[in-house]
């Protein structure tokens, strides 16, 4: 249809995200503009005859700060020392050669600049070097997440650590450099600010999460719903696809999860991966974050943010900090 001699096109929404203030532009018409640069994907580093994450290289690595096993009955969580080294693992916890947070004992001052004291340490999620999300079973999730909630839940006890908390980088376009599935442990000895953001807006009755996401739950943007879980696309989506899953009761923090929470949280995330491979291709590219309590805030409600990396940071975001979904 022309107006005034153009074509009418669907106007851009500006959109505020009611957790973080967050802006995004809702532009679906931008996902037509041409493209003339050829796009070649990174690459991740698939060195399976080498690879320091695979059964029978354990030496490879540090000693193991969380080791889970299997039992005649069940589990049961172990750690290495010195030279010693599991070789039953299901899933393991190792220090990070390249940390994002070093281990400091005190926070050093020096020429204006700050160490990153905490600790970074690497979720070795299976021993299958081609376990990706969306093939591993309920069961390999769950083992998952009982060591990272163990391995959270310790850091949280270490007076110094202000924050820990569990992610992952999945896909050559999130950050990920390693073919081998793995994930994340991050503890800082700051609260990082974007969690005190959220902390003002997930206050008890006033709770945004309660409000605003589980009334989402029956509307249009509702992704799945199990008991005591839900999923939804965020009404100011940074990205195509994104997610934010949240228990539905008003719940502090990740670390306090039941066992059997957790075998339903992992049941809904193996359908949210698959379903993400489904729509993003063979080998999506997507960041998994866990937002739990930090220990300095009075309340919470804990909640992961799936964000699917599909698109390339323009200057609007990198300028101006206004993220542009074109879907």
């Amino acid at each position: 249809m022309l107006v005034h001699g153009c074509l009418e096109t669907p106007m851009p929404e500006l959109r505020v995200d009611p957790l973080t203030g967050r802006l995004v532009s809702y532009a679906p018409e931008r996902a037509k503009r041409p493209h003339e640069i050829g796009e070649r994907a990174p690459r991740l580093i698939d060195d399976k005859a080498g690879c320091p994450f695979c059964p029978g290289r354990e030496e490879a690595l540090a000693p193991a700060t969380l080791v889970l096993v299997k039992t005649g009955i069940g589990v049961k969580f172990e750690r290495e020392d010195g030279d010693e080294r599991k070789r039953d693992w299901i899933v393991k916890c190792v220090p990070n050669l390249y940390p994002a947070f070093s281990r400091e004992d005190v926070l050093r001052k020096m020429d204006g600049v700050e160490a990153a004291p905490g600790r970074h340490e690497v979720l070795i999620d299976t021993p299958d070097h081609e376990g990706d999300p969306w093939a591993l079973s309920v069961d390999q999730l769950q083992y998952l997440l009982l060591a990272a909630r163990e391995r959270v839940a310790q850091l949280e006890r270490e007076p110094e650590i202000a924050y820990a908390s569990f992610g992952k980088n999945q896909g050559p376009y999130s950050g990920g450099s390693l073919r081998h599935p793995h994930s994340h442990i991050l503890a800082s000895s700051i609260t990082p600010p974007l969690l005190r953001v959220e902390a003002e807006k997930l206050l008890g009755e006033s709770c945004v999460i309660c409000h605003y996401a589980c009334d989402e739950i029956s509307g249009p943007r509702a992704v799945l719903s199990t008991r005591n879980f839900a999923a939804i696309c965020p009404w100011a989506s940074r990205e195509p696809y994104e997610l934010l899953i949240f228990p539905k009761s008003h719940l502090r923090r990740f670390a306090d999860l039941r066992d059997s929470e957790l075998l339903e949280l992992s049941s809904m995330l193996s359908t949210i991966f698959k379903a993400l491979r489904k729509v993003l291709g063979d080998q999506p590219s997507f960041n998994l974050i866990v937002h739990t309590k930090p220990k300095d805030v009075k309340d919470f409600h804990w909640h992961i943010e799936i964000v699917p990396r599909t698109l390339i940071p323009m200057v609007a975001e990198i300028g101006l900090e206004v993220h542009v979904n074109t879907m």
